[in-house]
């Protein structure tokens, strides 16, 4: 599954760089992160039963709502 998941956002990446790629770089890590912290965050909630950890669903609701402005 992680295999599957690297290489759409690899071929993304790809697909969407530019002549200038540091342009691109901040966006690509920010993904990342969020998606990181989302799964981490949906881990922990189901591995300990508490709701605080939803709260890892906010940067993940802020990015979709960013990707409706760009």
């Amino acid at each position: 599954m992680m295999r599957v998941f690297l290489f759409f956002v690899f071929v993304t990446l790809s697909l969407s760089a530019t002549e200038n790629p540091s342009v691109l770089l901040p966006w690509a890590f920010g993904f990342i992160v969020v998606i990181g912290i989302f799964f981490w965050g949906m881990y922990k909630a189901l591995k300990t039963q508490r709701t605080i950890y939803m709260l890892a669903l906010l940067p993940f609701v802020a990015l979709m709502i960013a990707m409706f402005f760009i």
